[in-house]
């Protein structure tokens, strides 16, 4: 019910835990996917990442979800955001991780889930996240939140 007395029906899903990780390998670039987004009805541009799975950390599922999704292994995490997404309607946690040791251990991912990894320089990684280009406020958040920290500086 809402402050007024107006009932209203909600829609809440419940998602538990997930993480997502900003990659960056020696070479300076960002590891990203391109995957079919249900929501947007198209392929995008998406960070790695995933729910975890019964007990599993949140950082054991970032790793996790960058091999599977990208061949990539992770090193050192850092934690950058840890909170809910879409507060409107969604029940869970994101973690957003952020790792600059990443490198490719030749494992491929699943096509029927990731179109295409893609490697995108730190710079027009930024210019993209500072323009508003990516579609998903997920990596967004992920490139400027790096960038404001001074992770991404050097890279």
């Amino acid at each position: 019910m809402l402050p007024s007395g107006t009932r209203k029906r909600w829609i809440r899903m419940h998602l538990g835990t997930s993480a997502a990780i900003l990659a960056v390998t020696s070479e300076k670039e960002i590891v990203l996917t391109r995957e079919y987004r249900h929501g947007l009805g198209r392929i995008a541009h998406s960070l790695p990442g995933g729910t975890a799975r019964d007990s599993e950390s949140p950082e054991a599922c970032a790793r996790r979800e960058l091999l599977e999704e990208t061949g990539y292994e992770a090193g050192r995490l850092l934690e950058m955001f840890a909170g809910n997404s879409l507060t409107a309607y969604l029940e869970g946690t994101l973690h957003v991780f952020f790792t600059r040791e990443c490198h490719p251990t030749g494992r491929r991912p699943d096509p029927d889930e990731i179109q295409a990894v893609e490697r995108m320089s730190v710079t027009q990684a930024l210019a993209n996240a500072r323009a508003g280009t990516f579609e998903s406020a997920v990596l967004t958040l992920a490139i400027l939140m790096a960038d404001a920290r001074g992770w991404l500086v050097g890279q």
